[in-house]
């Protein structure tokens, strides 16, 4: 049996890795992901994610509760509301943010549904804690559920979990 060269080797040892990476990867058929706070940058992150999973060929149930349900709001969603690390930054944030279109999540959430299986949902409770209609909810919001509902339908099946 003759060795391989040390470039062979190279491109063998690659190929495994590449197939073994993908193989670990390939078990993310399905995610949920679970939203609770309501800062722009966390929300943000959330949305860019669920896009990143949608786009990767995943099917996603997203769940805003608590803060983040009520930012879901019509009258809420395009406040660009930033903690306090940014202070002194936010008009500088914001305006970068504008400039590499990231800055209505609204359309962020719409491209994602658009790119993918997403199905998003809002928290029957957190809305009645902000006095909140489901008609007052943006037009992506899928449906007001109940967090047992979310579990059932979207937790207890997911390959994995992610919380913001």
């Amino acid at each position: 049996m003759r060795a391989p060269s040390l470039g062979e080797f190279g491109h063998q040892l690659a190929h495994y890795r590449h197939n073994q990476y993908e193989s670990e990867w390939n078990f993310l058929k399905k995610i949920a992901v679970i939203i609770t706070r309501g800062g722009w940058n966390n929300l943000l992150q959330a949305c860019e994610w669920i896009a990143l999973a949608a786009n990767s060929g995943m099917e996603v149930s997203g769940y805003f509760r608590d803060e983040a349900a009520s930012r879901m709001s019509q009258s809420k969603i395009k406040e660009m509301t930033m903690s306090s690390d940014y202070r002194g930054r936010e008009a500088a944030v914001r305006d970068l943010l504008r400039q590499e279109n990231k800055a209505d999540l609204s359309k962020l959430l719409q491209k994602a549904k658009e790119s993918g299986n997403v199905k998003l949902s809002a928290c029957k409770d957190s809305l009645r804690y902000f006095d909140l209609r489901p008609e007052d909810l943006i037009p992506e919001l899928d449906e007001v559920q109940t967090a047992e509902a979310f579990w059932n339908e979207a937790v207890i099946s997911a390959d994995q979990v992610f919380t913001f």
